[in-house]
């Protein structure tokens, strides 16, 4: 019973998540990644500490940790000059000795991605010290030759993080459940997750039926998400940089796809968020010490605040904590995967 009304729970928030996006698709995305982002980032780590993040050994998760600190050096070498609180620190990097490693750690941006999702591939399934560490080594000759490659790019440098993250694993989450429930509820569930992307692929939506001004306008630009959403489009081949955007005598607007492109990336960030928020049984809320709690959520009411200020510097500050959940949450990812295929191979061939 409790598994069912979960499983309706969800279908009504993908519903919600699905109408919200389709109204208001900037709005509601910067919302929901400014207020419910952060809040998600904190409680998550804490439930995947309390579980040793899935791993072989806890103190594996460093090298996590350690990888999500070399690509936030990069972010910050490539975006802290246009703040101008950071100018001088930008030109101390940009003219010191510091400025071919941070050169370095930039062009290798995505290749901390993929050593993050391939070391905690080891982390979770090597139990063996002496062979799990040289593999991790292997890994570094595997992202080394790897890196320039489009499809390399694509996939883990900028949808990984992003759409993968968001949609497909949170897929697999619904999925995993359901076969382990075998839930009438939950097949559901997944269906109309499935459905809804099928909506807004085969949707129309027209610019002129948004309006973006002010804040929320600044906020796109200044965050570069509507550049994120286009590279994606034109990486797949749904567009071309000359008809992702329509340059127009009154100024430039979003083409059909782009509009989609963010439809959709509203509805997967937002209900991302509140499926985990959904989980109430999984969190175990009134379990979580107090002292953790109240320092989550102090840091959560700031992160907001600086949000609200300036969008820009709230990503910017937020911008370790939002890739290191990403990295964590990768074992029980690779976990979830797991269980699907053992779950699928129990029904193609039950045991006698």
């Amino acid at each position: 019973m409790q598994a069912k009304r979960l499983d309706l729970i969800n279908i009504g928030l993908m519903i919600l998540s699905f109408i919200l996006a389709v109204k208001l698709p900037f709005h509601v995305f910067l919302l929901a990644y400014a207020v419910l982002g952060p809040l998600h980032y904190l409680t998550e780590i804490g439930w995947l500490d309390d579980r040793n993040y899935f791993s072989t050994s806890k103190k594996d998760v460093w090298i996590l940790i350690g990888l999500c600190g070399l690509m936030t050096f990069g972010f910050a070498y490539h975006q802290f000059p246009n703040f101008s609180l950071t100018a001088k620190w930008s030109e101390a990097i940009n003219t010191g000795p510091l400025q071919p490693v941070a050169q370095f750690l930039l062009e290798y941006e995505r290749s901390f991605i993929f050593l993050a999702f391939y070391a905690a591939v080891m982390m979770t399934f090597v139990k063996k010290t002496k062979l799990r560490y040289p593999l991790m080594l292997v890994g570094l000759i595997l992202a080394y030759f790897l890196n320039g490659i489009n499809a390399y790019t694509l996939i883990i440098g900028i949808m990984l993080p992003t759409v993968i993250h968001v949609y497909i694993f949170t897929g697999a989450f619904i999925l995993y459940g359901a076969l382990k429930s075998k839930s009438v509820t939950g097949y559901a569930s997944l269906m109309v997750f499935l459905a809804i992307l099928f909506f807004i692929v085969y949707s129309r939506p027209k610019m002129g039926d948004y309006a973006l001004s002010g804040y929320w306008l600044d906020a796109m630009r200044e965050s570069k998400f509507i550049e994120l959403s286009g590279e994606i489009a034109i990486q797949l081949g749904w567009a071309t940089p000359s008809n992702y955007l329509i340059r127009t005598p009154q100024g430039t607007t979003l083409s059909t796809i782009a509009l989609k492109m963010q439809i959709f990336i509203a509805f997967a960030y937002t209900y991302h968020y509140l499926n985990w928020f959904s989980k109430t049984k999984v969190i175990a809320w009134h379990k979580i010490k107090k002292s953790r709690l109240i320092t989550a959520l102090c840091i959560w009411a700031g992160s907001v605040a600086l949000y609200f200020y300036d969008y820009k510097l709230g990503l910017a500050a937020l911008f370790f904590l939002s890739v290191l959940h990403v990295f964590l949450e990768f074992p029980l990812n690779h976990l979830t995967f797991v269980g699907i295929y053992k779950e699928l191979k129990t029904r193609i061939s039950p045991t006698k």
